[in-house]
């Protein structure tokens, strides 16, 4: 087995066995390239979904989806970093910087590994929905990525627990908001369709307004 294919088994053993996952995040022996090599995992799992979601509105919306979805959560990761190792060294069990980069890797893989998964599924009603169905559409989007952020917080907690390390609560929100300035990711059918678009409101405001 090659060195890559080691890392694919280390990697997958960690996600179906979360409670040894955390001998992988205190294994000093994991340098930089299993850390690079989580990041390239995240990254196509993220960029296939996003094919699935741009889909619906046109070829321009389904490449810049794909782009954009990786980088919405890799730029949530990089935000969330310094915080999550700030309050690991005042409250938790002092991880190493490269301890917590891979403890948060191996959970940001499992929220990618369940957003994929759920890309036939999200393809299959793009390409199946009218236009009418746009909020349809949406409504999907949102469900699928509550679901897999679900998955991924419990993933988190096995890990934390296995490393007697808590977590704080303000992942999903910057997650959430980062979405928000990295909008569309479907496209509308009431305008012309635009990669982003001017920072206004937030994701808070849509959903109150959507549910009130």
């Amino acid at each position: 087995m090659g060195r890559f294919g080691e890392s694919v088994s280390t990697w997958m053993a960690a996600l179906t066995r979360p409670h040894e996952a955390a001998g992988l995040v205190l294994d000093e022996r994991r340098g930089a390239r299993f850390a690079w090599f989580l990041v390239g995992c995240v990254g196509a799992l993220y960029c296939a979904y996003g094919l699935s979601m741009g889909i619906y509105r046109s070829a321009a919306s389904c490449l810049f989806s794909a782009l954009k979805l990786p980088v919405l959560y890799l730029l949530t990761f990089a935000i969330c970093f310094p915080l999550f190792y700030v309050l690991n060294c005042l409250y938790a069990q002092r991880l190493t910087g490269s301890q917590c980069l891979r403890l948060l890797l191996i959970a940001s893989s499992a929220n990618a590994l369940a957003v994929a998964s759920f890309a036939p599924f999200s393809l299959f009603f793009s390409l199946t929905t009218s236009k009418a169905g746009y909020w349809f559409i949406v409504s999907l989007q949102v469900a699928v990525f509550a679901v897999a952020a679900f998955i991924s917080v419990v993933e988190i907690g096995v890990i934390f627990r296995a490393t007697a390390a808590r977590l704080g609560r303000r992942l999903p929100f910057v997650l959430s908001h980062m979405s928000w300035v990295l909008r569309p990711w479907v496209g509308t059918w009431d305008m012309p369709y635009r990669p982003l678009r001017a920072i206004e409101g937030s994701f808070i405001d849509w959903l109150l307004r959507r549910v009130l």
